[in-house]
């Protein structure tokens, strides 16, 4: 059960694809059978393992001991709340099995744009005058009050509009589950012993006259302006260094808001390049699902607003060999709410893509080897169906 759940928590980091690939599969199962809508947080997830949480931190997940621009108001915050509250919270999540947050409906938007707002506010030291309720059973959620259901994972939203204090507790409940897991010892050790490994790879990529991290962060803002029209202004901005997921060592760059939207980046440390990109926002997940017949016929266009982003987003221009579309189905319906394009190089590699296929807005980039696509091709409910490359 501890893989499964670990591949359950890694689902939207800039990891490797085949691990990233893997799990997301495994969600979608988790999605199917619940039916609930979700929202996987990238740097915040609940483990019922403290070595999980342990390993969720080496790989830069949890943001508040690794994330260098921490706003100091939070921390205080954090650090205000008695040690006894913090253990009770590090004791509910190691409880809890399920791999993401629950929501009983969706947020409007309004409650987006608001959640936008009052995100950036939170960080700036504007909190809320209460604490998110929490009960244990389903038994004591009432109608109109906001509450949090620990032994499923389930945020009750009112049918009604969040008020400001409402979505201020949400955002706070978040950073204490972060904050709470760095009580455990496991936890601290790896916080130290990944620092140690940050600071080694920073001097390496140094010494081999690689891109700075400010430089990095350049690329990824200069993607966010242009292509998505998105300012990082507000956002929460997370950066860790890693070799092993690529052939060279990696700068991996998330922003994000709360239950709004998530950007990731993995950018070269060698010349800049985008070596991985995923975009995340849960409001586009909750989309209806399309039969395996729509989605064949809408797979002409989408590989051509796959090629048109490689060439004029990415400067990727190739003789490709073929195109595949690639979805999870079952019952003849898609479990997934995008659709992934393989495009097959003269040298057996695969230039990867997918668009939700509601708004066609890009949902990840990343180049695979074959041995990965076919491994893939593989999955239980895969479909993969050829694509006309002149149509």
């Amino acid at each position: 059960m501890e893989d499964m759940q670990l591949k359950e928590a890694i689902e939207q980091i800039n990891i490797s694809e085949a691990v990233q690939q893997e799990m997301i599969q495994n969600l979608r199962r988790q999605e199917e059978q619940g039916r609930y809508r979700y929202h996987h947080k990238p740097h915040s997830i609940k483990r019922s393992l403290s070595a999980v949480a342990a390993i969720l931190l080496a790989v830069g997940i949890v943001s508040i001991p690794v994330q260098a621009g921490i706003r100091y108001l939070i921390k205080e915050r954090m650090e205000s709340i008695p040690k006894e509250e913090m253990e009770e919270t590090l004791e509910m999540q190691k409880e809890q099995t399920n791999g993401a947050d629950l929501f009983s409906r969706e947020y409007s938007p309004n409650e987006k744009q608001r959640m936008e707002a009052l995100f950036r506010d939170y960080q700036n030291g504007i909190f809320p005058e209460r604490q998110l309720l929490i009960v244990e059973e389903e038994e004591q959620v009432t109608e109109d009050t906001l509450c949090y259901l620990e032994s499923t994972g389930c945020f009750y939203l009112p049918d009604r509009e969040l008020t400001d204090e409402e979505i201020l507790e949400i955002i706070e409940f978040n950073y204490k589950r972060e904050y709470a897991l760095t009580l455990d010892p496991e936890v601290q050790a790896v916080i130290e012993n990944h620092e140690k490994e940050q600071n080694e790879i920073k001097t390496q990529v140094q010494a081999g006259g690689g891109i700075s991290e400010a430089e990095a962060v350049a690329v990824a803002q200069e993607w966010m302006n242009t292509f998505f029209g998105v300012s990082t202004d507000g956002m929460e901005e997370i950066i860790y260094l890693d070799e092993e997921w690529f052939d060279v060592p990696t700068y991996h760059i998330t922003y994000e808001i709360q239950s709004v939207c998530y950007y990731y980046f993995s950018i070269s440390t060698v010349d800049g390049s985008i070596m991985y990109i995923s975009v995340s926002i849960p409001s586009m997940r909750n989309t209806p699902r399309l039969t395996e017949e729509q989605a064949k016929e809408r797979t002409p266009q989408g590989r051509r607003d796959a090629q048109r982003f490689l060439e004029e987003q990415l400067g990727i221009h190739e003789e490709y060999k073929a195109v595949y579309a690639f979805y999870i189905a079952e019952n003849g319906e898609l479990l997934s709410s995008d659709i992934t394009y393989f495009f097959e190089k003269t040298d057996g590699n695969f230039d990867q893509i997918a668009f939700y296929y509601d708004t066609n807005g890009l949902s990840g980039y990343t180049c695979i080897t074959r041995e990965l696509f076919e491994q893939q091709k593989g999955w239980e409910g895969a479909v993969v169906v050829p694509v006309d490359l002149e149509n």
